[in-house]
Parts: structure tokens; C-alpha cells; sequence
């Protein structure tokens, strides 16, 4: 597709949105890599970075931290937007893992929506019962996030053991998570 006026070549809207969800995955794991030191699949290693703290708003207006999440068991923390249909389709992959391991991980979701009405549908069209958090730019920052959907497997003391980034079947996510933590 051109521009009529400059004759240059553009995306259209949906073109673009999925190369911004699809085409930067790559980027995000370099940087994470690359910023934190850690790649995934070392579960135990003292040199794996632990995780930013954060204090973020849930769907109900409550403040709720990492912390509150930490302690018990490996959490699957997942980076998502309305918006991205990547996103969309891990919405029943995540629905499924829950159904299959939710006594055995933790799963939150902080989702970069600035109507909480919206992602609180959204959780329920999907049965998604766990914690959605409202995501902000300083989170994103802090994570070195540069596309969603990004999932961190995080272990039980908070430090960073894996990344998948983008979508992918159930089939992959399970091996990202054992690859991380052993077999669920």
C-alpha cells in the first residue's frame, strides 16, 4: 500500500499492528538478556535477576504489589493490550494452562488498558479468574518492554528463570514453564 500524496510505501492499521506485536519480540528478549544477564531455562542460578517491584492498581482500584504474589509458588506473569491480537489469541492458551496448573503456579496479568471496565470483560469472556493489574509506562520501562504479549516465569523468591515472548500453543508454553521449573 502507498501513500497517494508521497507515493511511499505504508502499512495499513492492522499490518502495523501486528508487525509492532509480532516484530519486536526479538528485540525485547536481546534486551531483557541483555539488561538483566539472565536467559531462561537456569532455573536456581543466584545470578538471575530478580524481578522489578511494583505497586499497581487492580481492576477494582486496589494497590497490589509483586510481593503479594511471591513466596509459594512460580508465577507466570504476562504482558498484555487489549489491543494486540497476539494478546487475544493467548488469552485461551493462558485459560488453559490455568485450568491444567493453576494449583501449581501463579498466574497475573498486568494489561496496559486505561479502562479497567474494558480488561475486567475481557477476563471474564475468558474465565480468567486470577489478578489483572493495570500496567503503566514506568512498568513498562522497567521491565525493558518493547512488545506484548511478553510472559516472565518467575520463581517462588521473584528472580526472572524464563521469558516466552509472543504467542505460541499451549504445548510451547508448557515446555517454556518445565523448562524453567521442571516438569509441572
Amino acid at each position: 500500500m502507498r501513500d497517494l500524496e508521497t507515493g511511499e510505501a505504508v502499512l495499513p492499521k492492522r499490518a502495523m499492528a501486528r508487525f509492532l506485536c509480532r516484530g519486536v519480540f526479538s528485540l525485547v528478549a536481546v534486551s531483557l538478556i541483555w539488561a538483566h544477564g539472565a536467559w531462561g531455562g537456569l532455573a536456581g542460578n543466584q545470578r538471575q535477576p530478580l524481578a522489578p517491584p511494583f505497586a499497581l492498581q487492580d481492576l477494582d482500584g486496589r494497590t497490589r504489589t509483586l510481593s503479594e504474589f511471591l513466596g509459594a509458588k512460580p508465577v507466570i506473569l504476562e504482558f498484555m493490550s487489549l489491543g494486540c491480537p497476539h494478546c487475544r489469541d493467548m488469552a485461551p492458551v493462558l485459560t488453559r494452562l490455568h485450568e491444567t496448573n493453576g494449583n501449581r503456579l501463579v498466574f497475573l496479568t498486568v494489561v496496559f488498558e486505561p479502562r479497567a471496565y474494558r480488561a475486567k470483560a475481557f477476563a471474564q469472556v475468558y474465565g480468567h479468574t486470577w489478578p489483572y493489574l493495570l500496567g503503566t509506562e514506568a512498568t513498562a520501562r522497567a521491565y525493558a518492554l518493547e512488545g506484548v504479549p511478553t510472559f516472565l516465569l518467575l520463581g517462588p523468591d521473584g528472580r526472572i528463570r524464563g521469558v516466552q515472548i509472543g504467542s505460541c500453543s499451549y504445548e510451547e508454553f508448557v515446555r517454556a514453564i518445565e523448562e524453567a521449573f521442571g516438569p509441572l
